[in-house]
C-alpha cells in the first residue's frame, strides 16, 4: 500500500525522502543524546550512593576507633591491677558498670583475668566464663571481632578486645578487656529509609548485611557486587549501587554497597526521553510542512508540462504550448518540449503535404504497375519454378555430399571391425558346445571303475586344479566373450547404420524402452556410483529410427556417466512440447566450459586422451536427431554439471 502511495506521485517521493533523512538524523542525534545524559546521570547517581556508603562505613568506622581508643585508656586504670589478686572487693567489677553507664555503651563490659577467668562484668547478673576463644588478642592493639554468636548471652554482637598489663610493669600481663556490641546497634547505623543497604565480604560468597532482609542473592549476582558494577540485577530487580572505599580500619574487608531502586534512579532520563520525543514531533510539523511545499513548486511545472503532454496525444493538435514561468532546469525542459513540439508541427505539415503529392504519383503508379504486373507475371512463375529446382538440387547435393564423405570413413571403420569380430562371435558357440563336451567328458571319466590309488590321483589332481570351479567360470568366461563380441556387432551395426542414415526404416517405439535398454548396458558404470533419477512423462509411441536413437542415448548418456568424478546423479526426463518429445539428460559432473562447448559437436573433436574416444560420438548424434527434424541444445556450468535436451519429431511423415 506504501509503495503504490508512493509510485503515483514525484512530490510524494520527495516527502518520504525527507522525511526519512529526518528521521533518522534526529533518532540519531536523540540517541547519541539519551545515551550520553543516561550515562551521567548514572554515574552521578552511582556516586552519590557511594558517598552515602562511605559515611555509613566512617561512622561504625569512627565509633569503632573510638571505643578502641577508650578501651586502652580503661585499661591503664590503677583499679585494673585488682585483677592479680581477683577483684576481692570488687572494684573493678564497679568500675565496669559506671564506665557503661558514663559512655552510655548498649554492649557489656568484661574483664578477664591472666588466666582467662572472668573476673568482672558490667552484666548485673553472675557470671562464671573462661575467655572465649574468639575474643582472645594477640596482639598489643584493640581489636575488632567481626560479627558472631555472644559467646556469653543470646544475639549476635561485635567485639573490641585489648590486653591489659600491669602499671607498674608494661610486660607484665594482667588480663584481657572485652567491650561488646549489640549488631543492632550497627545495623540502625546501616539502615535508612530511602535506600537498601547491603554488606558483603570479600572471602564470603553471600550478603553479610541486608538492610531489608528480603534479598536472596545468586552467585553470580554477588560477582557483579565484587566488580563493584554501578547497574546491578538482584533478585530480577534492577538498581543503581554506590560502593564504600576498599579499606576502612577496624572493619578491615567490609564492602558497603547502597542500592537504589532502577525506576526512581532513572526518573530524570525517562523525562529527558520524553522531551526529545516531543522536540522531535514539535520540529517534524514545519519540516513537514516546508518540504510539502518545496515538493509542490517542483512538480507544479513537471504536471503542468504532463498536462500539455496528454492533450497533444489526445487530440493530436500538436499546437499546444508548455507555459514556461521558471529559468531552472524544469523551465529549460518546458522550452526544449515546446520547441519539439514546432518541429514536430513543421514535420507534420511537411508529411501531409508529401502524402498528397505521393497520392498523386500513385495513381499515375498503379496503372503503369499493373501493367508491368502482367507482363511480369508468366516470367515470375518460370523463374519460381527454376529457383525452386535449383534449391531442391543444391539441397540434395549438400546433403549428399555430407553423408558420402561421413559414411565413407564411418563404413570404412565398420567393414575393418565386422570381419575379425564376426570371426569371434561365430567361433563362440563352437567354444561354447565343446566345452560342454570336455566337461562331460572328464565327468564320465570319473565315472570309469578304477583302483583306490588311481582314483585318490586322479581326485587329487582334480581337487588341485579345482574342477568345480574352473567348469562354473569357464562357462561364465564364454557368456562373457560372448555378450562382449555381440556388444562389439551392435556397435558396428551402429557404425553402419549411421553411415546409412537416411536408408534407416522409421518405426514407433516407446523412448523410455530405449533409455532403460542403455542404462541397463551402462549398468557396471553406473553401479554404486552414480544416483540415476527418471522422470518420465512422456509415455507415448514416437515415429524414429529406433536403432539410431538408441545410439543417440548410449552416446550422451555414457558421456554424462564419464563427466562425473567419484558419486553423483544423473536425472533423466522425457515430456512432450507440442510437436516434440523432448529428452533431457543433466549430471552433476565437471561441467564443460564456454570455449569447449561451441565445438562439442565438430567431427572428431574430443577431449579425452589419445585411445579413450574418437570424438564422432556427439557428432554422428547431431546428424542422426537432426535427420530426424530435431536438434540437440546443451546447457553446462563449470563445476556444476551439463544439461543436453534432445528434440525430436512425435511424427517426423506429417512434416
Amino acid at each position: 500500500m506504501i509503495q503504490n502511495w508512493l509510485t503515483h506521485s514525484i512530490g510524494r517521493k520527495l516527502l518520504a525522502s525527507f522525511v526519512s533523512i529526518f528521521l533518522v538524523t534526529y533518532l540519531l542525534t536523540a540517541g547519541f543524546v539519551f545515551t550520553s545524559v543516561r550515562s551521567s546521570m548514572t554515574n552521578a547517581e552511582a556516586e552519590a550512593l557511594a558517598n552515602i556508603a562511605n559515611q555509613k562505613v566512617e561512622l561504625i568506622s569512627a565509633r569503632l576507633q573510638g571505643l578502641g581508643t577508650n578501651m586502652h585508656a580503661w585499661a591503664q586504670l590503677e583499679v585494673m591491677n585488682d585483677l592479680i589478686s581477683g577483684d576481692i572487693d570488687k572494684r573493678v567489677a564497679r568500675t565496669l558498670v559506671n564506665l557503661k553507664a558514663q559512655y552510655a555503651l548498649s554492649g557489656d563490659i568484661y574483664a578477664f583475668d591472666a588466666q582467662d577467668k572472668l573476673l568482672a562484668t558490667s552484666e548485673s547478673r553472675s557470671i562464671s566464663k573462661n575467655l572465649p576463644a574468639i575474643w582472645i588478642n594477640k596482639s598489643a592493639e584493640a581489636v575488632f571481632i567481626d560479627k558472631h554468636p555472644n559467646p556469653l548471652g543470646g544475639g549476635n554482637i561485635v567485639a573490641m578486645s585489648v590486653n591489659m598489663s600491669a602499671s607498674f610493669s608494661h610486660d607484665f600481663k594482667i588480663g584481657t578487656l572485652v567491650v561488646t556490641l549489640p549488631w543492632s546497634t550497627i545495623e540502625k547505623l546501616l539502615t535508612d529509609d530511602k535506600h537498601q543497604t547491603l554488606v558483603f565480604k570479600d572471602e564470603l560468597p553471600v550478603l553479610f548485611f541486608d538492610s531489608t532482609n528480603k534479598v536472596h542473592v545468586q552467585s553470580d549476582e554477588m560477582y557483579t557486587l565484587f566488580k563493584r558494577s554501578s547497574e546491578v540485577t538482584i533478585a530480577s530487580s534492577e538498581y543503581v549501587a554506590g560502593y564504600s572505599e576498599a579499606y576502612h580500619p577496624p572493619l578491615k574487608d567490609w564492602h558497603v554497597a547502597v542500592l537504589k531502586d532502577a525506576s526512581l534512579a532513572y526518573q530524570p532520563i525517562h523525562m529527558v526521553a520524553y522531551k526529545l520525543a516531543i522536540l522531535g514531533l514539535i520540529l517534524s510539523i514545519p519540516f513537514v510542512l516546508s518540504v510539502r511545499w518545496l515538493s509542490r513548486k517542483l512538480t507544479k511545472p513537471i504536471e503542468s508540462l504532463t498536462r500539455v503532454v496528454s492533450g497533444i496525444t489526445s487530440s493530436g493538435d500538436l499546437s499546444k504550448r508548455a507555459s514556461i514561468d521558471t529559468k531552472d532546469e524544469l523551465g529549460t525542459l518546458a522550452l526544449a518540449f515546446n520547441s519539439m513540439a514546432e518541429n514536430l508541427q513543421r514535420s507534420s505539415q511537411e508529411r501531409e503535404k508529401f502524402v498528397a503529392e505521393l497520392e498523386t504519383l500513385n495513381r499515375t503508379l498503379e496503372q503503369r504497375v499493373n501493367e508491368r504486373t502482367q507482363a511480369l507475371g508468366s516470367a515470375n512463375k518460370e523463374l519460381t519454378g527454376a529457383i525452386d529446382s535449383l534449391k531442391a538440387a543444391q539441397s540434395q547435393l549438400v546433403q549428399s555430399e555430407k553423408m558420402v564423405s561421413l559414411g565413407q570413413l564411418v563404413a570404412g571403420v565398420a567393414h575393418e571391425l565386422n570381419n575379425p569380430i564376426g570371426f569371434i562371435y561365430a567361433n563362440f558357440p563352437h567354444l561354447e558346445e565343446y566345452t560342454n563336451e570336455l566337461l562331460a567328458l572328464i565327468d564320465e571319466l570319473r565315472q570309469l571303475p578304477m583302483n583306490d590309488e588311481q582314483k585318490a590321483v586322479a581326485e587329487k589332481k582334480i581337487k588341485a586344479i579345482d574342477l568345480e570351479f574352473i567348469k562354473e567360470d569357464t562357462l561364465k568366461i564364454i557368456r562373457s566373450g560372448k555378450s562382449g563380441a555381440s556388444r562389439i556387432k551392435e556397435i558396428v551395426s551402429s557404425l553402419r547404420s549411421f553411415s546409412r542414415l537416411d536408408e534407416a526404416e522409421l518405426k514407433s517405439v516407446v523412448l523410455e524402452d530405449g533409455i532403460n535398454d542403455t542404462l541397463a548396458i551402462l549398468n557396471h558404470h553406473i553401479r554404486n556410483r552414480v544416483e540415476v533419477i527418471k522422470d518420465y512423462q512422456l509415455n507415448q509411441p514416437v515415429l524414429c529410427r529406433a536403432g539410431q536413437i538408441n545410439q543417440v542415448f548410449m552416446n550422451i548418456l555414457y558421456n554424462a556417466i564419464q563427466a562425473i568424478d567419484g558419486t553423483g546423479s544423473l536425472h533423466i526426463a522425457t515430456r512432450r512440447e507440442g510437436e516434440f518429445a523432448v529428452v533431457s539428460v543433466a549430471d552433476s559432473g565437471k561441467g564443460i566450459s564456454p570455449e569447449i562447448i561451441s565445438k562439442i559437436f565438430d567431427p572428431f573433436f574430443t577431449t579425452k586422451k589419445v585411445g579413450e574416444g574418437t570424438g564422432l560420438g556427439l557428432s554422428i548424434s547431431y546428424g542422426i536427431v537432426e535427420s530426424h527434424g530435431g536438434r540437440i541444445d546443451v546447457a553446462s556450468e563449470v563445476g556444476k554439471g551439463t544439461k543436453f535436451m534432445i528434440y525430436i519429431l512425435m511424427n517426423p511423415e506429417r512434416n
